[in-house]
């Protein structure tokens, strides 16, 4: 899925989006924020199995943000059926809060880049999370305020999809 035309791929500011290796992986599963760490036990998956999945599946594209040199964030979609669905998804290290303009610069050209490649674009986010709610929203992501239980855990289910015309259906 990933060739010369990807646009998304570059500098913005003190960091660089990448096509995602191994490597970043493993560095990846020992630094995540606690947040991210959270969402991993939510799911009832490890870190590894979290950012390996992605980089293992034919279908996915997956990127990592680098920060002076060092990974900082992977993320991508996961195709989840015929339809045209991706589950949109971001693991991240504590380096984002600390550059949190460099990302803020690139996050919404990376949505609209995955986008205009899929319909719509899901996943889910736990409740408590207020902060990644609200970014999610600046992103133009809907966030369905009726809690779900996973795991024992609430979360909210958010999707975007690209006509802003469409009635989304939760």
């Amino acid at each position: 899925m990933i060739g010369n035309d990807c646009l998304i791929l570059g500098k913005y500011g003190n960091a660089e989006i990448v096509k995602a290796k191994l490597s970043h992986a493993e560095y990846l599963q020992h630094h995540l924020r606690e947040t991210d760490r959270r969402e991993c036990m939510i799911a009832n998956c490890t870190p590894w199995r979290a950012l390996l999945y992605p980089l293992k599946s034919k279908s996915a594209e997956t990127y990592t943000t680098l920060i002076d040199d060092t990974p900082a964030m992977m993320f991508g979609v996961v195709p989840i059926d015929q339809y045209n669905v991706g589950r949109i998804w971001m693991l991240c290290s504590d380096k984002v809060e600390e550059r949190q303009k460099s990302f803020v610069k690139f996050s919404y050209d990376v949505v609209e880049y995955f986008q205009n490649k899929y319909y719509l674009l899901e996943n889910i986010v736990p409740v408590e999370h207020t902060k990644t709610i609200k970014w999610l929203e600046y992103l133009g992501f809907f966030i369905h305020r009726k809690p779900f239980v996973i795991n024992e855990y609430k979360v909210y289910r958010f999707v975007r999809c690209q006509s802003e015309s469409v009635e989304i259906i939760v």
